[in-house]
């Protein structure tokens, strides 16, 4: 861990260091959990469906999911800031698994199947990893600007007020410096 990374670790409370810990664990969970699914999609799916590579399609899109998994347990354990971009990449990637398992069901039954592990799971998980993701960069804004509120939109300027004036030294315009 880099002088910079390992200060700013140092002072993090203890509480947001075991939340980080707990959360990492489990995105790495989840990401053993998702190898296992992923081996018995390629196993179990068909070779050929309407697209000539069906099941290297699934299986490689479950892959990319778990590595975006383990990356955003692996910024979570070094209490980085930066697990905000594997945690959107993991949200933005179980929402379209959820979408295409839907949309791409055979049967009637599939697509229950499909819409059933959509709602109780991978939206639920990508919800989840967004609020990971705001969490993160709310508190890095706390912590940038401290005694700041911090707010989804900056505040507007009250227009009745009129701007500060700075004072004038004199009416007559500024020099330049003269050049050396």
């Amino acid at each position: 861990m880099s002088d910079a990374a390992s200060a700013g670790a140092r002072d993090i409370p203890p509480g947001v260091r075991r939340r980080a810990r707990r959360l990492a664990w489990a995105y790495l969970i989840v990401a053993v959990g998702l190898i296992v699914w992923t081996v018995f999609l390629a196993l179990s799916l068909p070779k050929e469906n309407l697209e000539q590579h069906y099941r290297l399609t699934w299986t490689g899109f479950d892959l990319i999911e778990v590595l975006a998994i383990c990356l955003t347990a692996y910024w979570a354990f070094r209490l980085d800031a930066r697990v905000v971009f594997p945690a959107t990449v993991v949200a933005t990637l179980l929402i379209a698994d959820a979408w295409f398992d839907v949309t791409t069901s055979a049967t009637a039954a599939d697509a229950t199947q499909a819409l059933i592990l959509a709602l109780l799971v991978e939206l639920p998980a990508a919800a989840f990893s967004l609020y990971v993701a705001h969490r993160v960069v709310r508190r890095v804004r706390e912590r940038a600007h401290p005694g700041h509120v911090t707010s989804p939109h900056p505040p507007v300027p009250d227009r009745a007020q009129a701007p500060p004036v700075l004072p004038a030294e004199s009416s007559a315009p500024a020099e330049l410096p003269p050049e050396q």
